[in-house]
């Protein structure tokens, strides 16, 4: 009954949660970029080269965001941007941040389409937490922190 008692360590600097900040960094990032990111890019290439119709284009304009080409295109380069520099994690806070925004479009989107938006707030709210949290010990930007701190 005392196991039930003692807490698992929660110190930000432990391996477990180290860890499982990298874990949530590099998933999360991978995802967004693959499932998102790189097939927006694969609609916007053949747009551009074939005239082939875009559904996010159509998918924006249904939305009355102003400009829908603009928006699609500003929406897949985050996506494909923003989301490898998460999974390495440089400059994190700042691409979380360009993503939570992104993907709350997402979230506008599937709710005015009458799909379900659980996905996108799921992204939506991983983003959130690692614009607070920054990319952990585990990161390209602890390690530049770090060089700057030691100058």
């Amino acid at each position: 009954m005392n196991d039930f008692r003692k807490s698992p360590s929660v110190d930000s600097e432990s391996t477990p949660v180290r860890w499982g900040h990298f874990c949530l960094r590099v998933s999360s990032g991978l995802m967004i970029f693959y499932i998102h990111g790189w097939h927006k890019l694969e609609g916007w290439i053949a747009y551009e080269q074939h005239g082939t119709p875009w559904k996010l284009v159509e998918d924006v304009a249904e939305m009355h965001f102003p400009a829908p080409l603009a928006s699609a295109v500003a929406a897949t380069l985050v996506q494909f941007i923003c989301a490898p520099l998460i999974v390495v994690g440089l400059f994190t806070r700042l691409n979380a941040v360009l993503l939570a925004g992104a993907l709350s479009g997402a979230v506008l989107q599937n709710l005015i389409a009458g799909r379900d938006p659980q996905l996108a707030i799921l992204y939506t709210l991983v983003v959130l937490t690692l614009a607070m949290m920054g990319g952990g010990s585990i990161s390209l930007d602890a390690k530049l922190f770090q060089r700057t701190e030691s100058k």
